[in-house]
């Protein structure tokens, strides 16, 4: 800890700092990031010389290629690249020689994505069929799209038909099913990162078509694709939809030397991040357990490591991540902010691969293959921390003992063409442990995250595909005061549920999604165990909580026309409180009325909460669109927590009830999208309204820890919150990045909290700056660098002082009525590639600085009088002076280096 006096903490204006701090320290970045499309363009009227005979179309476009240092892309499938074809120009343009070439030969040429692309003038297979289309049959074409080095499948892949509006997406398997007329059609296969891939096909019957996608080479100059009138990308992204690929992940500098989920989440726009070390988040306005956490549909209710220093989930493990702000599919609930659903790998179908990174604060192995080729994989991640060697540095921690680690399994088995299944186990576990020397007694804290899941795929036919998932998830917290007599506090919370997902790919235009689920849940909000048994029979009992819930839904995805789409659906979801429990009731100024014990499985509480949703998609032409949307989401269990500290803290977990309503949230959102500079930059502005009704507050010093009347502490009103976000992003090519920008509010009304009056939530940051950029100089080395700048947190601060028995007492006035220093960090990654980029053991160095230039950025105020370790006071006075209050603020760190070694094979 580290800290720090401030004379006066006063709200600031931070809208002149942000640009002020942006040009000042990353001019450079900026120019960069606004010109480098323009840098790249293509220059067609520069002259150069030719002379061949009688050679190849392809070969000319080759030597093109090279001579003038341009970029082509091209189908051989689709323009005749065989045609033999004589040239002589001497110090010609090369539009020039283009025309010559090949629009004398019925090519047609013009610039797109920042490369020349060729396509027929009458494309080749044009034909019409000689059948009314009235009379066409129609028939369907499915199957998944994998990676190819390993076999993963890729989640959210284009599948459309060339030269045409008609296309879909895979789903979450990586399964995409596509209906259309018979007849002679190209379909394309693409994904970020990935090379096109183009299959020409006579429809006559249905087909089952899987494809295998090639990583694409950042240095490759000629790519062979087929530039199609509109890709459906614009239309098949959602309102408040992150997608996250392990790609972009490595693009951001990772906490210690290692990719982070959790704070790769924090850099988006409209998801805040608390301050250094805290892997609490908040999303438009809502409390960090309003945020659901899935890893193979699974939910994870703590995910950090070391109070929140490290994510808990292991980054080789990851597949794919989808982040939805609050435009939820109804498919997903339980919480009202945001699902991050993370896949993660299945394992190397093809061979056998091993990697690893190993660090001064933790290293992990994984280890993958086939079970049997092109049928089954295993996918295996260890992790653990490597922190102790702190303690041979600063002999004061030496009775400290700090661990972490984390497994991540998975078993994919391809029992045929319509079944495939998937085994997957996580186990995290934390221990923060301190011995005492004079009666050698250990007290400290742990906590682990266990989860299992079986998932089984089933596709009855080419137009129906299933999912069926059986998942447990358990959260242990602990508390240990002596931990060799095993006196412990502990609280905990478990989940089983068993569902199951539909898919009916009616037609192109309608996509219908059904499924139901039933869930058994159980939470401990905390009680003690000790040894003395004595002592234990006197100790007050927390009654436990176990609820049942039932959940229906059904959705459409409707398009309407080239331009129009949108999406509607219905979840319903049922809860049930059951006993055994002792349930407690409330008078109007919250003292005990009634108490009533409940017997085994009988319900003494129930709620039904249906949560429509619809989400409308325009594209107004080929690069822009606008989108609204309104949701519905409700919340039936919660952490009951009065702290505002930044990381892992005393998790208590309870249901709705008697004393407890659901949280409901509805939420109003309009976006528009463009595609600017031949999509290259992708800029999109999203605008938000949200109510929160029920919304938990809690009375000044509230009991919250091992109280049996815990229910009786807490308070209900309403929040709200809006704002707007901006996000200029360039995702492809060496210089990738983005620019994010947020402002928004968030409020707290309740009538037994601040006189009644509205005070801001302390989670609300008016302004939230992100700026990432990376660069491959596609050889040895690669560079990242993000910078962050958020508003401070919201204090409550004295509004004055008065003197009692000589002793100044400070005097408060509304709740959270200041703010602390606005909060910014730079961090900084370099990558060393040791190994030359055709070798298939790969192997490099990276070098991060988490907050590069050492910011203090303060997370608490205190004031009174603090005392280092040496017993001096840290404010301007002594024993002998007077009694007065000093704010002193409280950070957590200054800069953070690491070194870590790679490698992959």
């Amino acid at each position: 800890m580290n800290l720090r006096v401030k004379d006066v903490i006063k709200p600031k204006a931070v809208t002149s700092m942000i640009f002020q701090l942006l040009i000042r320290r990353f001019p450079l970045f900026f120019t960069l990031f606004l010109f480098t499309p323009f840098i790249q363009a293509q220059d067609l009227q520069k002259k150069i010389s030719l002379d061949l005979r009688d050679q190849p179309l392809r070969i000319i476009i080759r030597k093109i290629s090279e001579t003038g240092k341009i970029y082509f892309s091209y189908s051989s499938q689709s323009i005749p690249v065989d045609l033999k074809i004589s040239v002589n120009a001497k110090n010609k343009s090369i539009s020039e020689i283009l025309d010559e070439v090949l629009v004398s030969h019925g090519v047609d040429y013009f610039i797109v994505e920042n490369q020349v692309v060729l396509k027929m003038k009458n494309p080749v297979g044009s034909t019409k069929s000689e059948k009314k289309t009235e009379e066409l049959k129609k028939y369907t074409i499915s199957g998944f799209i994998k990676e190819r080095s390993g076999g993963e499948v890729l989640i959210g892949a284009n599948v459309f038909i060339n030269g045409t509006s008609i296309g879909t997406t895979t789903n979450a398997y990586g399964f995409y099913s596509l209906s259309t007329r018979e007849g002679d059609l190209t379909l394309v296969f693409s994904f970020i990162g990935y090379k096109k891939e183009f299959r020409n096909l006579a429809l006559d019957e249905n087909k089952n078509i899987s494809i295998e996608l090639e990583k694409t080479d950042i240095q490759i100059r000629e790519i062979e694709v087929i530039e199609n009138n509109r890709e459906p990308d614009l239309l098949n992204t959602h309102l408040g939809e992150i997608k996250l690929t392990p790609k972009i992940l490595s693009q951001i500098p990772g906490f210690v030397g290692d990719v982070d989920v959790i704070k790769a989440l924090q850099v988006v726009p409209g998801i805040k991040s608390f301050g250094d070390g805290s892997a609490f988040f908040y999303v438009r306005g809502g409390e960090s357990d309003q945020n659901l956490l899935l890893i193979d549909e699974a939910p994870i209710y703590n995910p950090s490591h070391l109070f929140g220093f490290v994510s808990a989930l292991a980054p080789d493990a990851i597949n794919d991540i989808q982040a939805y702000k609050g435009d939820f599919p109804a498919n997903y609930g339980d919480r009202l902010s945001s699902v991050i659903d993370i896949k993660s790998k299945d394992g190397n179908m093809k061979r056998f691969g091993c990697s690893g990174n190993l660090g001064p604060y933790a290293s992990n192995l994984s280890i993958e293959g086939p079970i049997i080729r092109d049928k089954s994989s295993f996918f295996i991640s260890g992790r653990k921390s490597t922190l102790n060697w702190i303690r041979e540095v600063d002999p004061s921690l030496y009775s400290f003992d700090i661990t972490f680690f984390d497994i991540n399994a998975k078993l994919n088995l391809l029992a045929n063409r319509n079944n495939r299944f998937y085994l997957t186990f996580y186990w995290g576990e934390d221990m923060l442990n301190r011995t005492t020397s004079e009666a050698l007694q250990t007290f400290g804290i742990s906590w682990h995250n266990i989860v299992g899941t079986f998932r089984w795929n089933h596709i009855f036919s080419p137009k129906l595909f299933s999912n069926t998932t059986v998942y447990y998830s358990q959260y242990n917290y602990f508390l240990f005061t002596n931990k060799q007599l095993k006196d412990y506090w502990n609280s905990a919370i478990e989940h089983a549920t068993v569902k199951t997902d539909f898919t009916w790919f009616l037609n192109p235009k309608n996509t219908l999604k059904a499924g139901l689920e039933a869930s058994y849940h159980f939470s401990n909000p905390g009680n003690v165990t000790i040894a003395d048994t004595a002592v234990q029979n006197n100790s007050p009992v927390v009654s436990k909580y176990r609820s049942l819930e039932y959940v229906l839904y059904v959705s459409n995805e409707q398009k309407i026309g080239r331009n129009l789409s949108i999406r509607y659906g219905l979840r319903i979801p049922v809860w049930q409180d059951m006993g055994p429990a002792s349930v407690y009731y409330f008078n109007n100024l919250h003292q005990v009325s009634d108490t009533i014990v409940v017997g085994n499985d009988k319900i003494y509480s129930w709620y039904i909460s249906p949560e429509p949703r619809i989400h409308i998609d325009y594209a107004i032409n080929q690069s822009s669109a606008i989108k609204a949307s309104y949701n519905r989401t409700t919340q039936f269990i919660q952490v009951l927590s009065n702290s505002t500290s930044p990381f892992t803290s005393l998790d208590v977990w309870a249901p709705c009830g008697p004393n407890i309503l659901p949280q409901k949230a509805d939420q109003c959102s309009i976006g528009y999208y463009q595609k600017v500079h031949h999509s290259l930059v992708n800029f999109s502005a999203e605008l938000f309204y949200k109510w929160f009704h029920n919304h938990i507050d809690y009375k000044d010093h509230a009991n919250m820890l091992y109280n049996p009347l815990i229910e009786g502490e807490l308070r209900f009103g309403k929040a709200w919150s809006y704002g707007i976000e901006f996000l200029v992003r360039k995702p492809e090519g060496r210089f990738t990045g983005w620019i994010a920008y947020t402002y928004s509010r968030a409020f707290v009304q309740t009538d037994e909290v601040n006189n009644g009056h509205t005070y801001p939530a302390y989670y609300d940051r008016p302004h939230d700056l992100c700026i990432n950029f990376s660069y491959s100089s596609g050889k040895r080395w690669d560079f990242s660098a993000i910078w962050m700048l958020l508003s401070g947190g919201t204090v409550t601060t004295p509004i004055g002082f008065y003197y009692y028995n000589g002793y100044s007492v400070p005097l408060y006035g509304n709740k959270n009525n200041d703010r602390l220093p606005p909060y910014h960090r730079l961090d900084l990654s370099v990558t060393y590639h040791i190994n030359k980029p055709e070798n298939r053991f790969k192997h490099s160095v990276v070098l991060t600085l988490y907050n590069a230039y050492g910011r203090y950025n303060p997370y608490s105020v205190d004031f009174n009088k603090m005392m280092t370790t040496n017993g001096d006071f840290v404010i301007p006075a002594n024993l002998t002076g007077e009694y007065e209050l000093v704010p002193t603020t409280i950070s957590v760190a200054g800069i953070i280096p690491s070194i870590n070694y790679i490698f992959k094979f």
